[in-house]
């Protein structure tokens, strides 16, 4: 693994460094200032040194004794220091320092998994290495030091072989297999920033959560950088890697002062581990941080790139927690600011988790609720004001749920066009009501017109007048008895589709009406060119009429909008009427039908065709 000798940049990392090898080489010899009650940073080194050299005492029987092993590992460091910042880089001197630890008989698997694990956390910072590539180095060269260490052992273990009885292989094998596991926690690192990868950070959460006091409590942070995409698309994938390792080196140096945990989860996701929170206000500081260290630009290439991120905080008991639902909770959490509003922390909510839980169940559910028939309709009496009969209902969908008993089309509705499932739905409904519409026109009710509201991305779906029209063949139901209901905003674009959709369903003689005027666009100019028979008011355009409310404003709205649909041909339906009084001016103002609680609840089948015989 050898870089090119670079440009101004290489020279640089090659001067800018000679001085940090000659501040290691007069530090490390000597015990660690921290120990004496000093702790300058020229001293960091000498309390590496300390670390390692109580790991191999604790982990090896070295029989050359103590002065030997540091002077061993004082030659390992200064090795690793120096190749770190040689240019052109090169690797293998970690190879002769792996064979040098085992030479030394500092040769435990538990030896070498702790020496890789506090070299790759420790010696970058203590260096005071501030160079996108440190991390990519050091783990090559500890890489290298796994290998250098392995062949030692095996090329001692192979001239011992005569020698070694059945018993003893055995032993050696248990051995290596303890040492396989040893080096594969301690290469759990993210190769392209060297840091702790996600099964890394699993383990040191469940470390954590395992030796917690029992009131003990810890927190997660996940940071995403947002719209991390349009960077690799705009400038590439190398300058992508070399933000993601900018992003890492910020992030470290948070984490290393505040002692924190940081792991890489790959991409552009980050983790901040934080011990010991007594709430989620700590967590909210770390996160503010952690942004805030990111929002300053990050000169790439010639490129001054500002770059935000999202967060998500999860603070919590470490009693009765897993690392899997930590993760999970954050992951949920951080989606959720991404969405609300990126550049900002949000913190786990339980409740919104627990909706968004049962709405996942419920849309898991309902592919299989549509095969057994559990959606049905309920109809709503759609009424003639002047003479007050009935001359057709909506249709409204409703889910008979087996557990949670009826469910509203409010609920899952949106879960069937988000996951696609409201074409077939949708089809499903409508063949229903128009099949108990073409019913009761076979009772001599020949006037009868059913409505149905259509979603709007129904109206962007292939295929849909077709559809429509052979369920009218099937069912027997004259198009003209058909009204389609729309919301305004499938009208807000045209070029997706929708207008020749609803031209195609004009065009067969259904009837189409906007339901829900005057809660969207409410753009009048699109009522002149749209293949349009009905407006449906809003309920909130009845507010002022009976002395409840304020909007007197409507008084003069209403009438205006009733006799401009009436101008352009349109019939007009009042939704939302629940008293006489509405209904009585609704009347009087020439309104033609009315739909609500005074005039009708939606009710089965039954009853509607009694009020439908009532009149006959």
């Amino acid at each position: 693994m050898v870089e090119p000798v670079g440009t101004k940049a290489s020279s640089d990392l090659r001067h800018g460094m000679n001085s940090v090898r000659d501040g290691v080489a007069r530090s490390i010899g000597r015990r660690s200032m921290d120990e004496t009650g000093g702790g300058r940073p020229e001293h960091r080194m000498g309390g590496l040194v300390e670390a390692w050299l109580e790991l191999a005492i604790r982990t090896c029987y070295i029989p050359e004794g103590v002065a030997q092993a540091r002077a061993v590992l004082v030659a390992a460091l200064e090795r690793l220091a120096t190749a770190l910042t040689a240019v052109p880089f090169d690797a293998t001197p970690g190879y002769r320092i792996g064979f040098d630890l085992v030479s030394a008989r500092i040769n435990s698997p538990q030896a070498l998994g702790g020496a890789v694990t506090l070299l790759g956390q420790q010696l970058i910072p203590r260096l005071g290495i501030e160079h996108p590539k440190a991390f990519a180095r050091l783990t090559a060269l500890l890489g290298q030091l796994v290998t250098g260490f392995t062949e030692a052992l095996c090329g001692i273990a192979l001239a011992g072989a005569e020698d070694i009885g059945r018993a003893e292989r055995s032993a050696w094998r248990e051995q290596q297999q303890m040492l396989n596991r040893q080096l594969q926690q301690a290469q759990l690192c993210e190769r392209l920033t060297g840091l702790p990868n996600r099964a890394s950070l699993a383990n040191r959460l469940a470390e954590l959560l395992a030796g917690a006091p029992g009131d003990g409590r810890l927190g997660v942070c996940l940071v995403n950088l947002d719209r991390f995409k349009t960077v690799n698309g705009s400038l590439g994938r190398d300058r992508g890697d070399q933000l993601l390792g900018a992003v890492a080196l910020r992030l470290r140096r948070l984490a290393y002062r505040q002692g924190h945990f940081l792991a890489h989860l790959g991409a552009d996701e980050f983790v901040l581990v934080v011990e010991r929170t007594t709430g989620i206000d700590d967590l909210a500081k770390v996160a503010d941080q952690a942004l805030h260290a990111l929002s300053e630009p990050f000169g790439l290439g010639g490129h001054n790139l500002l770059v935000s991120a999202s967060a998500g905080i999860v603070e919590r008991a470490a009693t009765g927690a897993n690392p899997v639902e930590l993760l999970r909770a954050a992951d949920i959490t951080m989606r959720w600011a991404k969405t609300d509003c990126r550049g900002q922390w949000t913190a786990f909510d339980p409740g919104r988790y627990e909706g968004e839980l049962r709405r996942h169940k419920l849309t898991a559910a309902m592919p299989e609720a549509l095969d057994r028939g559990e959606f049905v309709l309920v109809y709503q009496p759609l009424i003639r004001l002047d003479d007050r009969r009935i001359i057709g209902a909506e249709a409204l969908a409703r889910w008979r749920h087996p557990d949670h008993g009826t469910i509203s089309p409010a609920r899952f509705i949106p879960l069937a066009e988000h996951t696609g499932l409201i074409g077939p739905l949708g089809l499903y409904l409508l063949e229903q009501a128009c099949g108990q519409a073409a019913a009761w026109h076979r009772r001599g009710h020949a006037e009868f017109v059913i409505s149905v509201n259509l979603a709007v991305a129904q109206l962007r779906t292939t295929g849909l007048a077709t559809a429509i029209a052979a369920i009218l063949d099937r069912t027997g139901l004259p198009a003209n008895q058909l009204q389609l209901e729309i919301t305004e905003s499938a009208l807000a674009g045209t070029g997706d589709g929708s207008l020749e959709t609803l031209h195609a369903i004009a065009g067969q003689g259904i009837r189409l009406a906007i339901d829900d005027f005057g809660t969207g666009y409410s753009c009048l100019a699109y009522l002149a060119d749209l293949p349009i028979h009905a407006l449906k008011l809003a309920p909130g355009f009845l507010d002022g009429f009976d002395g409840a409310t304020t909007r007197h404003l409507n008084k003069t709205i209403l009438p205006a909008l009733i006799k401009l649909s009436h101008d352009l041909g349109l019939t007009v339906t009042a939704e939302g009427i629940e008293t006489a009084v509405q209904a009585d001016t609704l009347t009087n103002l020439g309104c033609d039908l009315g739909q609500g609680f005074y005039l009708g609840r939606p009710t089965a089948i039954g009853n509607i065709t009694r009020m439908l015989n009532k009149f006959r």
